[in-house]
């Protein structure tokens, strides 16, 4: 884990309300998909705490690459940050994709709008093993999808589904119509579900899983203080024998943000 000033190299609005943020850092930084950083533009005094961000691409040994969806003050003055700007940084955080679970499975990768950040750098791995892998990206529109990086999904030449809410691209619908379409028509072979989104999408995919008996994992987010386990600010509800007993709860920032979507009492969280 490192703590450190980074240098914003660009800081490009992709569609309305969501931007590609790249940073320059001071020394080499080895990210695994699906870690975090927590960030915060350097020159503000408000917010006070850091904002969780999935480390969307690597560009280099000292160049990494965050998508984000303008939401909140946190990212509102990250947004306002110009080239040469410095955010606080604290990274690599987090456990990672457990890609070698696919050698002998399909990869089904499931994104629903920013959640696409979390799943490029899985993607890009699943390309370079020559995994039998599947895309499905759902978002609200045509521009919020090109806001979820699109067109960088698109680059690995791995079979797409995309779905939108408004029909404006691909179909017409729920990321998760085309998931258990493809689970009926797979005829029982043999896959792993990997899915970042909304609670609501992840509880259904989940749903979809357990039925079509398939392995899922899945990338939660939660509102996240410190980023390394002492704050317990982000902790959410597994399955547990115990009754409101503390493994009845996992931290995301330190146990996930990955974790296999069995374990997940998804009836508790979505009360939260």
């Amino acid at each position: 884990m490192i703590e450190t000033v980074a240098i914003v190299e660009s800081n490009r609005e992709l569609s309305p309300g969501y931007r590609l943020l790249i940073l320059d850092f001071p020394v080499n930084v080895l990210v695994r998909p699906g870690q975090f950083a927590m960030l915060k533009a350097h020159s503000s005094l408000e917010p006070l705490l850091r904002r969780a961000l999935a480390v969307y691409k690597v560009y280099g040994p000292r160049r990494l690459g965050f998508l984000y969806q303008v939401l909140g003050r946190g990212t509102e003055t990250l947004a306002q940050l110009a080239t040469g700007g410095e955010v606080e940084a604290l990274l690599p955080l987090g456990n990672s994709w457990p890609i070698e679970s696919s050698s002998d499975k399909r990869a089904l990768v499931v994104a629903g709008g920013i959640g696409s950040a979390s799943l490029l750098m899985l993607c890009e791995e699943l390309r370079t093993a020559r995994a039998d892998a599947h895309l499905f990206l759902g978002a609200a529109s045509e521009q919020t999808m090109i806001g979820c990086g699109i067109n960088d999904f698109q680059t690995l030449e791995i079979p797409l589904s995309i779905t939108t809410d408004d029909g404006s691209l691909g179909e017409r619908g729920f990321v998760t119509v085309p998931l258990e379409r493809h689970l009926r028509d797979a005829e029982g072979s043999a896959s792993t579900i990997y899915a970042c989104g909304p609670w609501v999408m992840m509880k259904r995919v989940a749903e979809i899983a357990a039925r079509f008996e398939v392995q899922c994992i899945v990338s939660l987010e939660a509102p996240m203080g410190c980023g390394f386990g002492v704050c317990v600010g982000c902790v959410v509800a597994v399955k547990s024998a115990g009754q409101s007993r503390y493994d009845s709860y996992r931290r995301v920032c330190t146990d996930g943000p990955i974790f296999d979507s069995e374990t997940i009492n998804w009836e508790v969280n979505a009360m939260h």
